[in-house]
């Protein structure tokens, strides 16, 4: 998924919270054309609306990401990491993709002497992020599919 367009003037607008009153003459849009589009930003999870006084629209946390990001990818990895074992390992490991705003859906260990594999299903990450967070940590990074 990309930001682009109207839709990325739209976000950009929305890091502080607005009303649509307010951002519809800031983007020279009536309100009910603009309206349309924030629900749709809504019902992706990506903005928040307020009603009433002090109401308004504004980007949630995954909003924001993306727009920083200008680009997700809505697909499923399932990696297969291989590194020495040590405390503290999956906690490091798991950290570092939640930072990146992946998010694992299934986790599996297996260990062969000082080594554990780790099989780990991952959502809204691409191949290269996931490489360059984990590469001073695992020994080995495997893309299942």
């Amino acid at each position: 998924m990309k930001v682009v367009g109207l839709t990325k003037k739209i976000m950009e607008h929305l890091k502080e919270p607005i009303t649509i009153k307010e951002l519809a003459k800031k983007l020279n849009m009536h309100p009910k054309n603009l309206d349309v589009k924030i629900r749709v930003l809504r019902d992706l999870g990506l903005v928040e609306t307020k009603k009433g006084r002090n109401g308004g629209v504004r980007l949630t946390r995954e909003g924001l990401y993306l727009l920083e990001k200008g680009e997700i990818s809505l697909g499923t990895l399932k990696l297969q990491v291989v590194a020495k074992d040590r405390i503290g390992l999956l906690a490091d490991i798991t950290s570092r993709i939640s930072k990146i705003g992946g998010n694992i859906t299934s986790t599996v260990l297996e260990r062969e002497g000082d080594k554990v594999i780790i099989y780990l299903v991952i959502e809204n990450v691409d191949k290269n992020e996931i490489e360059n967070v984990l590469k001073d940590v695992v020994d080995k990074i495997s893309i299942i599919w």
